[in-house]
């Protein structure tokens, strides 16, 4: 479980592999530490009262051992296995007495500290953990803010995997913060950082976190959603020109190009009571529409349908340009698309 030297040189060398390998399903059907979190994860649910208190205690002498350890000596690649483990058992720890009353202790102990830390991956794992935990009731409101900036400040970390963990935790925080004044005053930096990201790595937890924002704030995107749409399209476009060039969408850049096009369809919804909105979209998101309403777009057709009925049905009036997409659409309907015919 713990950082190793395979983990060192891919994170070096190839970062954005690192990212991919990270987040992909089907790497982690052989990935021994994937193995090991499913073995410890078992291990609490069936025999917790024998196994839960013993693995704790191993984790709680490896902080202790970290904490110990002059700077230059600290086992940081433990610490990062343990910050794993922890982070993996948060379901059980999370309903389970004494534990769940002392998370909060813990998080701000050792793991808080450790998005200061010199050690890129300890600082990615830091966010991970908070992400985790980010729904626990703190008691001192304080340190959900604190963790909360915390990872705002890992979307500008120097180190790929750092941002990429950032912008996944970002979502539990979101999802669990109370009081949107939190991030409000921060929102159009975030959305930056944001899809600077996105203009580096595709893949689709990206969108679910800006999905969470959109979803969160409703209305109050409104003054962000031509740009929204913008990179959104933009982030389509290019997932579509790779799968062009490789002749074959990798199942990551797939459900990237999907998580757009649903993204898209959230934010229009969020929109949906501001008609004013969608004849400025509507360049944008056109060429999308009629590319897709072809055997080009069979695998989005009902997404891109989603989008095609939120411009018609909230705008105040029907464009001949999306008149236009009516042929298209019938077409589709005789040849192949008659799964879809409730749909359309």
């Amino acid at each position: 479980m713990c950082f190793n030297d395979n983990d060192e040189k891919l994170w070096r060398e190839d970062p954005h592999e690192y990212v991919r390998k990270g987040y992909d399903i089907i790497e982690d059907l052989y990935s021994p530490r994937t193995a090991s979190i499913d073995f410890i994860t078992e291990l609490v649910r069936k025999r917790g009262k024998e196994n839960l208190q013993k693995f704790l205690t191993f984790i709680v002498e490896v902080y202790r051992r970290y904490d110990e350890a002059a700077p230059g000596y600290k086992p940081y690649r433990q610490k990062d296995g343990a910050l794993l483990a922890v982070g993996a058992l948060c379901d059980k720890l999370k309903q389970t007495e004494p534990y769940k009353s002392q998370l909060e202790q813990m998080l701000v102990q050792h793991v808080f500290p450790e998005f200061r830390s010199q050690v890129g991956h300890l600082r990615a794992k830091a966010a991970w953990v908070a992400g985790q935990y980010a729904s626990i009731n703190f008691a001192d409101q304080r340190n959900f803010s604190a963790a909360l900036h915390s990872v705002v400040a890992g979307l500008r970390d120097p180190e790929l995997p750092v941002r990429v963990d950032s912008v996944f935790a970002l979502r539990s925080f979101v999802e669990a913060c109370k009081d949107l004044n939190e991030i409000r005053p921060i929102l159009p930096q975030l959305l930056d950082e944001f899809f600077k990201l996105m203009n580096e790595v595709e893949n689709e937890d990206l969108v679910f976190t800006l999905e969470t924002i959109v979803d969160k704030f409703g209305e109050e995107m409104a003054p962000y959603a031509l740009g929204l749409c913008q990179n959104l399209a933009a982030a389509f476009w290019k997932c579509m020109q790779s799968a062009e060039a490789e002749e074959d969408l990798d199942e990551s850049g797939a459900l990237a190009a999907v998580g757009c096009l649903r993204a898209i369809s959230t934010i229009l919804e969020s929109v949906s009571r501001l008609p004013h909105l969608f004849p400025q979209v509507e360049p944008i998101l056109l060429p999308i529409m009629q590319r897709m309403l072809t055997t080009d777009g069979q695998e989005v057709f009902e997404e891109v349908l989603e989008i095609v009925s939120y411009m018609t049905y909230f705008s105040e009036t029907i464009s001949l340009e999306m008149w236009s997409l009516w042929p298209l659409m019938i077409n589709a309907l005789d040849d192949w698309a008659i799964d879809f015919f409730e749909s359309l």
